[in-house]
C-alpha cells in the first residue's frame, strides 16, 4: 500500500490534534470553524466561504470538466462528560500516545475531518476531474442532515461522502431514525379517590403495551425495524396526592428502506383512531447554530441504500482496491448526514471514514494514527476514481 510521506504524515496528526483541542459542541463550533477555515486558506483551495449556518466550505477544480464529488465531516462533537472520568482529567488532550490521538471526537469525526483537509487540500490538481467540494459542517449531534442539507440544495454535487467511522469501508446504506411521543390525556383527583379521575398512566400503560404488539417491517438487508421506548414522565411531577392528569411516552424508531413519516404514523392512527385520550407524533428539533441561524425540523431521517453493483459503488471500490486499500461495503447501524444527501435529496451518497463507532461518545475516545493515515489515502483514491456518477 502507499504510504504519504513523513511530512505530510506530521502534518496530518498535528491537524488532528489541534481539531481535538478545540472544544466544538453543536452550536458552539465557532472556535473550530475559525481553525479549519484558516487551514483551508493555507492549502490549495481555490475558494474558501462560511456560509449563513456556519458551515466552512472550499472547493477546488481539476484538470478538466468532471463530476462535482462534495465531502463532509460534522465538526460538533457531544458533551464529554465529568473530565475527571478521563485519562489525565482532560477530554480534549488531543494527546498522541501509544499510536492513537485521544479525546473527544478524534473518532467522530475529527479524525474524518483532519484526513479530508488534508487529503483534498494536498490533491495534485492533475490528478483529479471536475470539482471537489470539502465541507466542515455544524450540528450533525443535534439534528443530522439539516446543517449539510442547506448545502446540498445549493451546490446539488453528483456525489457526497460522509466522513464517519466505518474501519475503512464504503458505506453504502444505513437506517433511519425518529424520535415519536405518545401523550395519553387523563383527569385529575385526589388520589384518595382515585374513582373520580382518570390516571393518565394507566392509560399510558395500555398503550405502551399495545405498541410492543405491533409489528415491524424488516428489509433483508438492513433488518428489522426498532420502535424502543425511552423515557415516561406524568404530571404532575412529583405528585402530592393528585391523580396524574397527563402522561408522555417517548419513542425511539429505527427505521428501514421505504418507510416514510405517514406510514410509520399509519399504524397508530389505526391503532388508537377515534381515542380522545390520546395524541402523538414526531419530535420537533430546533438547531441554533454559532451564526445565530436557526433550524427546524421534525425528527425523522429515512433510511437508504445503494445496491453493491451500482456502477459509481463499483467505482468506488476499484478505486479503493487499486490504492491497496480496503475495499469492502459496509451498512451504518448509526445514522448521518446522509440521512439528509441521500435519503432525502436522493443524492448518490456514500459513508467512508478511519476508526469504529464503537469508540465514538465514550469516555477515553481515541483514533489509530494508522487509521487516519489510510484515510487520507481513501479519500485521495475515491477523488481521482469517481469518474462517472449517474
Amino acid at each position: 500500500m502507499p504510504t504519504l510521506s513523513p511530512t505530510l504524515q506530521d502534518e496530518v496528526v498535528a491537524l488532528l490534534q489541534a481539531l481535538v483541542r478545540t472544544p466544538s459542541l453543536s452550536g458552539q463550533e465557532r472556535a473550530l470553524a475559525d481553525l479549519v477555515e484558516a487551514r483551508l486558506r493555507r492549502l490549495s483551495f481555490d475558494h474558501v466561504e462560511r456560509d449563513t449556518w456556519g458551515n466552512v466550505i472550499a472547493s477546488r477544480q481539476g484538470y478538466a470538466p468532471g463530476p462535482h464529488l462534495l465531502f463532509d465531516a460534522h465538526m460538533d462533537v457531544v458533551a464529554p462528560g465529568e473530565a475527571t472520568a478521563w485519562a489525565g482529567g482532560d477530554p480534549y488532550s488531543g494527546r498522541l500516545e501509544g499510536g492513537r490521538v485521544w479525546g473527544r471526537g478524534a473518532t467522530d469525526t475529527k479524525g474524518s475531518l483532519a484526513a479530508m483537509l488534508i487529503a483534498i487540500g494536498h490533491l495534485p490538481a492533475t490528478e483529479f476531474r471536475g470539482t471537489l467540494t470539502v465541507v466542515a459542517s455544524v450540528g450533525e449531534e443535534t439534528l443530522e442532515g439539516a446543517a449539510l442539507g442547506q448545502v446540498c440544495a445549493q451546490l446539488r454535487p453528483d456525489l457526497v461522502i460522509i466522513g464517519e467511522p466505518t474501519e475503512g469501508r464504503l458505506g453504502i446504506g444505513q437506517k433511519g431514525r425518529a424520535k415519536l411521543w405518545f401523550r395519553a390525556q387523563g383527569r385529575p383527583a385526589h388520589s384518595s379517590t382515585p374513582e373520580e379521575g382518570h390516571n393518565a398512566i394507566y392509560v399510558a400503560a395500555e398503550v405502551v403495551q399495545r405498541i410492543r404488539a405491533l409489528p415491524l417491517l424488516t428489509h433483508p438487508i438492513l433488518g428489522a425495524g426498532v420502535m424502543e421506548a425511552l423515557d415516561i414522565h406524568s404530571e404532575p411531577y412529583p405528585s402530592a396526592s393528585t391523580i396524574p392528569y397527563t402522561c408522555l411516552v417517548r419513542y425511539d424508531r429505527r427505521l428501514v428502506v421505504g418507510e416514510t413519516p405517514e406510514s410509520v404514523l399509519q399504524p397508530y392512527r389505526e391503532a388508537f383512531g377515534g381515542r380522545e385520550d390520546l395524541t402523538f407524533g414526531f419530535e420537533e428539533v430546533t438547531l441554533s447554530t454559532y451564526t445565530g441561524a436557526t433550524l427546524r425540523t421534525p425528527d425523522f431521517h429515512p433510511a437508504w441504500l445503494w445496491a453493491e453493483s451500482t456502477p459509481w459503488v463499483q467505482q468506488a471500490l476499484a478505486s479503493l482496491r487499486a490504492a491497496g486499500l480496503r475495499a469492502e461495503t459496509f451498512i451504518a447501524p448509526y445514522c448521518t448526514n446522509a440521512s439528509t444527501t441521500a435519503g432525502e435529496l436522493g443524492l448518490p451518497t456514500l459513508i467512508y471514514g478511519p476508526s469504529s463507532i464503537a469508540l465514538a461518545h465514550k469516555v477515553n475516545e481515541y483514533i489509530e494514527v494508522n487509521d487516519v493515515l489510510a484515510a487520507v489515502l481513501g479519500y485521495q483514491a475515491l477523488a481521482k476514481g469517481l469518474r462517472e456518477i449517474g
